[in-house]
């Protein structure tokens, strides 16, 4: 059953919740329990999970195993439980702090050089905040089921004016508890 803690201790006011592919990759198929649970998750808690261009673009050339010429992401975006956010505005000053800043928690918690990590990484920070600035929820919650990224969002905003308005949630924690 899921642990139904709240994610910020205040309220209940919306969030919206940023997710990776590996939130995705370890549900696997549609006909999977834990994609299956993760639908119901969202639906019961009248959430969408918006998902970075470069996630889906990961996520979209998955093989057609599960359903015939329907990626499971697909199948989830046609349901209406995921969305694609809109490139990010890579012009806007704080965007751009949030990805830099993002890219070097990232390299520096990980050991590797700020040029080997992943847009999509620094892509979930930056729809978070362009969420967060343009007022869609008064709280984000990003997915990921890796922790250096979850971590470096939540660094991120907080250093950019955005504390206590953002949350890690590890994806194979989400998905332990909610399956």
């Amino acid at each position: 059953m899921a642990d139904e803690r709240p994610l910020f201790d205040d309220d209940d006011a919306p969030v919206v919740w940023v997710a990776d592919s590996g939130l995705f990759i370890a549900c696997g198929r549609q006909q999977n329990n834990k994609y299956a649970a993760l639908e119901r998750f969202a639906r019961r808690h009248d959430s969408t999970f918006v998902i970075p261009q470069r996630v889906y673009d990961e996520l979209g050339g998955a093989p057609n195993r599960s359903t015939p010429g329907q990626t499971p992401i697909e199948s989830a975006i046609d349901a209406g439980w995921v969305t694609v956010a809109d490139e990010p505005d890579y012009t806007d000053g704080t965007v751009a702090r949030v990805m830099d800043h993002v890219r070097t928690y990232i390299a520096a918690s990980s050991n590797r050089n700020e040029d080997q990590i992943e847009k999509a990484d620094t892509a979930l920070g930056a729809i978070a905040v362009e969420r967060l600035m343009k007022g869609d929820a008064d709280r984000v919650c990003v997915v990921t089921t890796d922790t250096d990224a979850g971590e470096g969002v939540v660094a991120a905003l907080t250093a950019n004016g955005f504390e206590d308005r953002v949350r890690f949630k590890d994806g194979f924690e989400l998905i332990d508890e909610i399956a």
